[in-house]
């Protein structure tokens, strides 16, 4: 306190001074000396720190400390005395009191958690989220995470890397877990409009090194059903099958069928003849069609068994398909008899269908993502994301699951940076459809995209 007095007054002495003045030079001197002085009792004055911790052949609790071998000092950015501070915590002196860096040695911490932050006991593997939040704050061994969110940091990492899991009552659960059972992912490769096939990839999953995949209908007993020959390429004209996998070892206990549901493509044909014109129905895979010219539900409509002619005026036509559990209704607005011209209303939502639409650019592909980012209501189904150049062309599908543009954004900024080719041209196909907030997006989307909006390809309801 006598020397940070002292100082104040030289400093306040030095400030009523300018260059030249006769004491000028002795008060710069001073306060410089003062300064040193200063920080020379500070460092003498605060030479240590005191943190709760254990000990470990006791299991007393106690304060223990910490000395700064030279003093704390004074200064700036890592010579600043909170970086002295931190580096003493995250030293073996204080045996590793505060983690400055998680992502080192998330598997070390990981396993401190298990043992400090959830109750005792093998029986007790699941715990309310906020009583290890909890106990971390009153348990002195549990080090000390970097930033105000550290532990929920350790938390995201676990989950991700299905150490730990939660529940929707928010209770988590620490490893290990029990086996899982035998599974199959199913995507779809291709379909082939005009043979009706449609080509899967199966992928197993928790069924050992060599796993068998087995497949067959709803009603077949699961011992007729049929072993797959080519799990990357199974092809079939079927909507609707079922899938077992099985381990031969069996070290992984076999699974319940998974369902697979085939995506009905409904599509449609007008040609004119004479003074009627002709409608032709086809759908992929093979399906049961029905429909209604009447606005009445297609369930209940006529059976399709071939071509039909309807007249000249506007018609609403409702197509319902059906094959095995798979089932798919769709409208299609058939304008007037010479109408070319497309009808759409700019304020009500509009779905886009029954056309692949291919952003062959880059840089129509960002066209669509800086119109279309901030609309979270305009959403694309079937997206194929293709990123470089011939042999080193990295391609992403999203299958069914519906994306917006940012997720579409965020895939191709992340696959760009982890390629490093900052420039790789990018192509996206849409396969399936496209839900836009309004007509007028849907205008703006296809000038855009550079493409020709036709009749009965805008849907709305």
């Amino acid at each position: 306190e006598d020397r940070l007095r002292t100082l104040y007054a030289v400093e306040q002495i030095y400030n009523l001074l300018k260059p030249g003045d006769t004491l000028f030079e002795e008060a710069r001197d001073r306060m410089e000396e003062a300064k040193d002085r200063f920080g020379k009792a500070l460092a003498a004055g605060y030479d240590r720190i005191y943190f709760p911790s254990v000990d470990e052949s006791e299991g007393r609790e106690f304060l223990a400390q910490v000395t700064f071998d030279k003093g704390l000092k004074l200064g700036n950015g890592g010579q600043s005395a909170e970086a002295q501070i931190e580096q003493l915590l995250a030293s073996p002196e204080a045996n590793y009191k505060l983690v400055l860096d998680l992502s080192t040695e998330f598997t070390q911490y990981f396993a401190m958690a298990e043992t400090y932050l959830w109750p005792s006991g093998m029986e007790n593997r699941r715990t309310p989220w906020k009583d290890v939040v909890s106990r971390a704050k009153s348990n002195a061994a549990w080090p000390w995470m970097p930033g105000s969110s550290g532990l929920d940091t350790l938390k995201t990492e676990a989950l991700r890397q299905s150490r730990w899991r939660i529940g929707e009552d928010d209770y988590i659960e620490k490893g290990p877990f029990p086996q899982e059972k035998s599974t199959v992912n199913i995507s779809v490769v291709g379909t082939d409009s005009d043979s009706g096939e449609t080509t899967l990839c199966l992928t197993p999953r928790h069924a050992g090194e060599n796993p068998v995949v087995y497949f067959g209908n709803a009603s077949d007993e699961l011992e007729n059903y049929q072993k797959v020959t080519d799990i990357d390429n199974f092809i079939t004209t079927e909507a609707t099958l079922y899938f077992i996998v099985k381990d031969p070892t069996s070290q992984h206990e076999t699974g319940p069928k998974v369902r697979w549901l085939a995506q009905l493509k409904i599509r449609h044909q007008v040609e004119p003849i004479a003074d009627t014109r002709r409608v032709t129905l086809e759908c992929t895979p093979r399906a049961d069609l029905f429909y209604t010219l009447d606005g009445s539900n297609p369930k209940d409509g006529i059976h399709y068994k071939g071509a039909f002619e309807v007249g000249q005026q506007d018609l609403l036509l409702l197509i319902y398909a059906r094959s095995g559990e798979a089932n798919q209704t769709t409208e299609v607005k058939i304008p007037s008899h010479g109408t070319k011209s497309i009808q759409i209303i700019d304020t009500k939502p509009a779905r886009l269908q029954s056309k692949r639409v291919t952003l062959d650019t880059t840089e129509r592909v960002f066209g669509v993502i800086n119109r279309f980012r901030d609309q979270p209501g305009t959403k694309f189904k079937g997206v194929r994301i293709e990123i470089g150049e011939g042999e080193n062309t990295v391609s992403v599908r999203f299958l069914e699951r519906e994306v917006t543009a940012l997720i579409i954004e965020g895939v191709v900024n992340c696959l760009r940076d982890i390629l490093r080719e900052e420039q790789a041209p990018i192509t996206i196909a849409i396969l399936e459809q496209i839900q836009f907030d309004s007509g007028f997006s849907a205008k703006e989307f296809a000038q855009i995209a550079g493409i020709e909006l036709k009749p009965g390809e805008i849907i709305q309801e």
